[in-house]
């Protein structure tokens, strides 16, 4: 069974923030990332409820930035020696260019909306985490326009370290992970030789905002 099928084939009441978290968690996009207007709601939710903000271009950020809400409503499976790390809680972040069309729902330009709910999902589906430097294979390429297939998580960097984490009403702390998808040579590299390695070589080209032809820095 695929990855997507088997992330909806369990079907639960799913686990929400609270008000008060909410509240908090959309305040603090704000103060990071952005004011937004836009809600991409989600109208079925098997375990979590993944709704996206859409945090629009600005003079000041010509580039849309989108922050899933509901993904740290549920704790993450964390190994026993990272308990005490305040790592058990995630949103997640992309960034496209102010061009991208993200209401159309053609695979081509839906996959990052499509991801963002995939890895948010995957913690709670697989009993285990996501945290910097992780990367999930999509075992094919994404889209038809695109060779990327596999996403590594880094932490938001444009926006500051302030982006990294929050802090919710009774002490919880999430913390934000930008999506890189890579091509994969760059995600064998990664693999051989680390996060912190592929990264580096990732500053020659702008990697965090998603650009489907981007240079494939593992065949450069």
């Amino acid at each position: 069974m695929g990855l997507v099928k088997r992330l909806f084939s369990h079907r639960q009441r799913p686990q929400v923030y609270t008000r008060q978290e909410i509240t908090a968690l959309e305040e603090g996009i704000i103060q990071r990332f952005g004011n937004f207007h836009e809600v991409f709601h989600e109208i079925v939710s098997p375990d979590i409820h993944v709704d996206i903000a859409v945090i629009e271009p600005a003079p000041q950020r010509e580039y849309f930035t989108l922050v899933t809400m509901g993904m740290g409503a549920a704790p993450m499976h964390l190994p026993k020696e990272l308990r005490k790390q305040n790592l058990d809680r995630a949103e997640l972040v992309v960034t496209l260019p102010a061009s991208w069309p993200v209401t159309n729902t053609h695979e081509n330009w839906y996959w990052p909306m499509r991801w963002l709910k995939i890895l948010a999902r995957l913690p709670l589906q697989e009993n285990s985490w996501l945290g910097f430097g992780h990367t999930v294979p999509a075992g094919e390429p994404v889209a038809e326009n695109t060779q990327f297939a596999c996403m590594l998580l880094d932490y938001p960097r444009r926006y500051g370290k302030g982006a990294y984490r929050m802090e919710l009403p009774g002490k919880n702390v999430v913390n934000f992970y930008q999506i890189i998808p890579l091509y994969p040579e760059e995600m064998q590299e990664k693999l051989e030789r680390g996060a912190e390695y592929i990264l580096e070589k990732l500053q020659s080209v702008p990697y965090d905002l998603i650009t489907v032809g981007r240079e494939n820095v593992s065949q450069a």
